[in-house]
């Protein structure tokens, strides 16, 4: 049997250390190459740090790594992370979502699976959603903020009380203190005055505020002494609006209500014209009558004055008596030499 040359030996040699080197690298990376892994993608506009063997974890549990982040085609600058799950039996929704976040204190990254709720399962070589956790030092900024707020308008609330403060003990407030300390002292003593004016009027009227106590209880014994005639007073009160409340106000008022109606009727058939006072009232033949009467007996009166002799015959000896027309007469002859122009015209205009 042929020896193996040394040559042949010194190359298997070399691939196995190559091979073994190859696994050694990746185990110390974290990733088994004989163990059963399922593939998945995210796409991210910024990993925040995130890098090839950072931990994916479920639940609070590492189940796979970052295997690899590249640069996407397009020039867009979006970037294409492949993370494993070395679990091949564990699965979850595919509108799950791969959180970036912080690990630990010092702001390690790694990808947190935050389960949905969809009945669909991501498979193997699915591109699952993608976001990005603000990391621990935002955090607690975003916490620190508002303190910081806080902070600062207590620090302007402190610098405007010591702005008052100082403007209180000013030189020119200062030199009024005296002033004050004076004034304070005259209303102090103005007080006490008035305390002792009113101890004094107290004690000199003490005799008539006891007999005007003592004219209070006589006027209460008296009201209670005459508590039982109040009652009585009550009671007939109360039975004389008995009485008054049994009146028929309602019999009363309906025949004042008909009353009023009937008036209403009958000035309504007055303004209308019906019967002998209403005709009188909205007709004016009663006035064209009156008019035309006191017309004729004007004209009666005028034929009295003018021609007597028509009326009482008085025959005078040697007197003879002179006829002259009347107002009368010359109207009823102006009347009748209108009706017989106006029948000539009528006739004139007829022949024509």
């Amino acid at each position: 049997m042929n020896k193996l040359r040394p040559e042949f030996k010194i190359g298997i040699l070399v691939v196995t250390g190559l091979v073994l080197l190859v696994i050694g690298v990746n185990y110390l990376k974290g990733f088994n190459l004989f163990a059963r892994s399922n593939s998945y993608y995210a796409v991210y506009d910024n990993v925040s740090g995130l890098a090839v063997s950072n931990p994916v974890i479920i639940n609070g549990y590492k189940v796979g790594q970052v295997r690899r982040i590249e640069f996407l085609q397009g020039g867009q600058g979006e970037l294409l992370v492949e993370f494993v799950v070395e679990h091949p039996n564990l699965y979850f929704p595919l509108n799950s979502v791969a959180m970036i976040h912080s690990s630990d204190l010092l702001g390690t990254k790694a990808i947190r699976i935050d389960r949905g709720d969809s009945p669909t399962l991501a498979m193997s070589g699915d591109t699952i959603l993608d976001n990005v956790e603000d990391d621990i030092a935002a955090q607690v900024a975003k916490q620190i903020e508002p303190l910081q707020r806080k902070t600062t308008d207590l620090i302007k609330s402190v610098e405007r009380v010591i702005v008052d403060i100082e403007s209180v003990f000013s030189e020119e407030n200062t030199s009024r203190l005296p002033a004050l300390l004076s004034s304070a002292q005259q209303m102090v003593q103005s007080l006490e005055n008035t305390a002792a004016n009113l101890d004094s009027t107290v004690a000199e009227n003490r005799t008539s505020f006891n007999r005007v106590m003592s004219n209070v209880a006589s006027l209460s014994t008296s009201l209670e002494a005459t508590s039982g005639d109040l009652t009585n007073a009550i009671q007939n009160f109360s039975t004389l609006s008995d009485t008054l409340s049994r009146i028929e106000f309602a019999q009363t008022m309906a025949k004042a209500n008909q009353a009023l109606e009937d008036v209403s009727a009958i000035t309504g058939k007055i303004a209308s014209g019906e019967g002998t006072l209403g005709k009188l009232l909205v007709s004016d033949s009663l006035h064209d009558g009156l008019v035309a009467t006191n017309i004729e007996l004007q004209l009666l009166l005028d034929d009295l004055q003018m021609h007597p002799w028509k009326y009482v015959q008085v025959n005078l000896i040697g007197r003879k008596q002179k006829s002259e027309f009347s107002k009368k007469d010359l109207q009823r002859l102006r009347a009748i030499i209108e009706d017989e122009l106006e029948t000539q015209n009528n006739g004139s205009s007829s022949n024509d």
